[in-house]
């Protein structure tokens, strides 16, 4: 069965990047190469607890100074695999520039939903507002950012009332969803779903495009030039919707950069848009 015009085989080629992207595992191997360098080469304080789920932990690489400003990086996967210590490596040129990074885990589907995610998720972020001097941050800068479907779990954290669990109606300067997937309907018609076992209704319930309209954060959406058509199309359209609150919400292409190679080009310094990056946490 296919979705929106597309074929299934169609559907899949434009929300699977393995299909697009032949050499995705020379890549995964290489982000792992540089995470474990930087893990051997920066002080971190490994697998933080921050609620009850097995994976419910973090990896902390603080700052030199006290106050800094805070980001908090959730990796992809598409909720049902990879590992923060495989994203260390987005540590490396951040920390030399001041600032805490802070990787965050989560379950994985299928023994979780989608759902479950977001709630560890926001159980992440009030344990890092409650314990930010710990980690030499600044609660007056704290940003976030996630990859593929860690986009769609910093979305849903951009429009989440945060009032009742931390007391700040909008703890976030800046919310950076990368290549991120913010309707999800179109991924129950993928192999993807084997996984996340997506319906109708939960497809809808976890898509940050139903979500209310985020207020108070500045936002920047990233996604590789290369990417499919459709990966290009969602980062648009959220943007657009972003864009009722009044604020202006650019989507910034990286050139030349796929699916996973946008990484790079995003939080080292050598890649093209760190500029951007670093301007809008700061």
């Amino acid at each position: 069965m296919g979705w929106g015009g597309f074929t299934a085989a169609e559907v899949e080629w434009q929300y699977n990047p393995r299909e697009t992207v032949p050499d995705f595992a020379d890549h995964f191997s290489r982000f792992v190469a540089q995470s474990e360098k930087t893990r051997a080469d920066l002080h971190h304080l490994a697998d933080v607890r921050f609620g009850p789920g097995p994976k419910e932990t973090m990896d902390v690489f603080p700052a030199a100074d006290p106050k800094s400003p805070i980001h908090v990086f959730f990796h992809g996967g598409y909720w049902r695999s990879q590992d923060k210590r495989d994203y260390a490596f987005i540590a490396r040129d951040m920390v030399a520039d001041g600032f805490t990074v802070v990787l965050a885990n989560y379950d994985l589907c299928p023994d979780v939903t989608v759902a479950e995610i977001t709630q560890q998720a926001i159980r992440c972020i009030a344990y890092i507002y409650d314990h930010i001097d710990d980690f030499n941050g600044d609660r007056d800068r704290l940003s976030i950012s996630g990859h593929s479907a860690g986009g769609q779990i910093v979305a849903r954290l951009a429009a989440h009332d945060w009032h009742g669990e931390i007391g700040d109606a909008s703890p976030f300067n800046a919310v950076i969803p990368v290549s991120g997937v913010f309707d999800l309907a179109p991924l129950r018609f993928t192999s993807i779903n084997n996984d996340i076992h997506l319906t109708e209704e939960s497809a809808a319930d976890n898509s940050p495009m139903l979500d209310a309209v985020p207020v108070g954060p500045n936002m920047m959406l990233v996604v590789g030039a290369l990417e499919t058509p459709e990966f290009l199309r969602q980062s648009q359209a959220y943007a657009a919707y972003c864009s009722k609150s009044g604020s202006n919400v650019p989507v910034r292409q990286a050139w030349g950069a796929n699916h996973f190679t946008v990484l790079e080009e995003l939080y080292t310094l050598s890649g093209a848009l760190y500029g951007n990056l670093k301007r809008i946490i700061s």
